[in-house]
């Protein structure tokens, strides 16, 4: 990321931003402030040249502002009559340094802490924010920039291509059926294959990308299985196992910790690969960080 250039001398396109957040939209700013919307547009285009940073996002109803556009807006916001040199490293430190990590409840119950807690221990004054929620929606806010970094399965194969991303892997873990010790005694003799496992009651995630590479090993093999359960995370999952004579779908290192038991089956199972997705050209100080501590 470039230094940021000298406010007195961009002052021009700096307001320009300034005034165009506001809004919202190149239309309204321009209305409101007696400038044409285009000139508008030019200038914050040029201020994102010269920052070396995407500020803005367009959308049907005027755009969005990145995370590094919200960042300067706030600076601009609060700083903007009194301050005569904005720089890259007054940019990207203080309070309101935010690292934005969007992932599924599995992933971060199971791999995210240790990561983060390096991170923090490193980076003490960066605060951090954890969105958990569904694939698709984090999907959405990695191509909207509403988040920095995206932890998923890979290959991600839902992130739009109207963007470039890079992706790091970070893991991989072997994949597994599993039921409590205690069922297991019944059934060691009777399951031995995915077909076995129709006549069982199967609990395992929703919509996630580790379903989705079990739905294509199934597939291969022609065989259908219609979980009777649909369980947000792995926690709960193995709780209701571990009451129940059901058997789950499960990464083998949650079945150690969960304290189940794994099924042999003849068929190879799926091995989930987890890594970072980020934007190849809109990565802040910060994120960079992250990124180089995994």
């Amino acid at each position: 990321m470039n230094d940021l250039y000298d406010l007195k001398n961009n002052f021009v396109h700096y307001y320009n931003f300034y005034i165009s957040a506001l809004s919202g939209n190149f239309t309204k700013a321009g209305n409101l402030n007696h400038i044409s919307s285009s000139s508008l547009s030019r200038s914050v285009n040029e201020l994102e040249k010269i920052l070396g940073l995407s500020l803005i996002v367009s959308t049907n109803k005027g755009f969005n502002l990145t995370l590094d556009g919200e960042r300067l807006f706030r600076k601009l916001d609060s700083i903007f009559n009194s301050m005569s040199k904005l720089s890259t490293a007054e940019l990207m430190t203080g309070d309101d340094v935010v690292l934005t990590i969007g992932v599924t409840r599995n992933i971060a119950d199971y791999l995210l802490p240790p990561i983060l807690n390096e991170f923090i221990k490193k980076y003490p004054y960066v605060k951090t924010k954890i969105i958990i929620d569904s694939a698709s929606n984090l999907n959405e806010y990695i191509v909207n920039h509403k988040i920095d970094i995206l932890v998923d399965y890979l290959p991600h194969i839902n992130y739009s291509t109207k963007f470039e991303f890079s992706v790091k892997p970070i893991a991989e873990y072997k994949t597994c059926f599993a039921c409590s010790k205690k069922y297991y005694e019944e059934i060691k003799n009777k399951i031995n294959s995915l077909s076995d496992l129709k006549q069982e009651t199967l609990v395992i995630s929703g919509s996630s990308r580790r379903r989705q590479m079990l739905d294509e090993v199934l597939q291969k093999n022609n065989i259908e299985l219609i979980p009777k359960h649909l369980m947000p995370d792995s926690k709960l999952m193995a709780d209701i196992i571990k009451e129940n004579n059901f058997i789950g779908y499960f990464i083998e290192n949650e079945i150690i910790e969960y304290d189940l038991q794994k099924l042999e089956l003849k068929e190879p199972m799926p091995i989930n690969a987890i890594g970072i997705v980020f934007p190849k050209y809109l990565t802040n100080d910060i994120t960079q960080k992250f990124i180089e501590i995994i």
